[in-house]
C-alpha cells in the first residue's frame, strides 16, 4: 500500500524519464550525419535538466503536502480537546453547554483582570518617587535668583523611600544656595500616608516668602505637594518652612 503510493506520487517524474529516454533511442537510431551527435548531446541535457526539475517539484510538493497535513491534524486535536470540553451529560442541551463553557471563560477572564490589577498596584507601591536630575537642575535655577531661605526637610523614621525622596528634595535646594536642612526624621505631623509633600510653617506667623516659592516652583516642575500650607507649633521660627515626606500610600 505505502509503495503503490509512492509509486503514484512519482510518476510523472518516471513518465518525464520515458520519455526522454524514447527521445533518445530514436534520435541514436536515425541516420548518421555530421550534426547528429550535436542534437544527441543537446538531447541528452536536455532530458537531465527535465528529469531533474521534474524530481526537485514532487520533493518540494511532498514535502508541503506533509507540511498541510501535521497542520490539519494539530487543528483536528485542538477541535476533538474542544468537543470533550462541550461534552454534555444526559438532558443536557447544547445551549447549556455552550453557556457553561462561556461562564467559565468569563470568569478565568475576571481573575485574571483582577491579577493584572493586583500586580499594577504592587508595582506602582514600590516604584520609589524621585526627581530626575534634568528636573532637579531647573528647579535649582529657578530658585537661586530668590536668594538664601531656610528650610528643614523630614520624613519618617525607618521609612527608606521617604527618606530617599526627602534628600532628592534637600540637595535641589541646597544647590540654589538655600539653608536646606535634613533630612530629619520625625513622628510630630502624623504618619498618615501622602503622595505628596507637606508644607508646615510657625503657627500664628504669616507664610514666610519661601513657602510661596517652594509651592511656586513644586507646582512648575510638576512636584507633587498637599494643597495649602498648614501650621505647626514645633516649626522654630517664623521665617522656617518645614517640608515634611509622609509615607507613600
Amino acid at each position: 500500500m505505502i509503495l503503490g503510493e509512492a509509486a503514484r506520487w512519482w510518476l510523472p517524474t518516471a513518465a518525464v524519464t520515458g520519455f526522454a529516454a524514447l527521445a533518445f533511442f530514436a534520435m541514436a537510431r536515425q541516420a548518421w550525419r555530421p550534426t547528429k551527435k550535436y542534437w544527441i548531446a543537446a538531447l541528452l541535457v536536455a532530458g537531465v535538466i527535465a528529469v531533474s526539475a521534474s524530481a526537485w517539484q514532487q520533493k518540494i510538493s511532498r514535502a508541503a503536502l506533509n507540511e498541510e497535513t501535521a497542520r490539519l491534524r494539530d487543528v483536528a486535536a485542538r477541535l476533538d480537546e474542544l468537543g470533550r470540553l462541550l461534552e454534555t451529560g444526559p438532558g443536557t442541551t447544547p445551549d447549556q453547554a455552550f453557556d457553561t463553557v462561556a461562564a467559565a471563560i468569563a470568569a478565568l477572564t475576571a481573575k485574571i483582570k483582577d491579577l493584572e490589577n493586583q500586580v499594577q498596584a504592587l508595582q506602582e507601591k514600590s516604584r520609589a518617587r524621585t526627581i530626575d536630575t534634568d528636573t532637579s537642575a531647573q528647579m535649582a535655577d529657578y530658585l537661586r535668583p530668590f536668594g538664601n531661605h531656610r528650610v528643614v526637610v523630614s520624613c519618617l523614621p525607618d521609612d527608606v523611600e521617604a527618606y530617599g525622596y526627602a534628600n532628592q528634595i534637600a540637595n535641589v535646594l541646597r544647590a540654589a544656595g538655600w539653608e536646606a536642612l535634613g533630612p530629619e526624621t520625625t513622628t510630630i505631623f502624623g504618619e498618615a500616608p501622602a503622595m505628596g509633600v507637606t508644607l508646615y510653617v510657625r503657627s500664628g506667623a504669616a507664610p514666610p516668602d519661601a513657602a510661596r516659592l517652594l509651592l511656586d516652583a513644586f507646582t512648575r516642575f510638576n512636584i507633587p505637594y498637599q494643597s495649602g500650607v498648614a501650621s505647626n507649633d514645633a516649626i522654630p521660627d517664623p521665617a522656617t518652612v518645614e517640608l515634611f515626606v509622609g509615607k507613600k500610600p
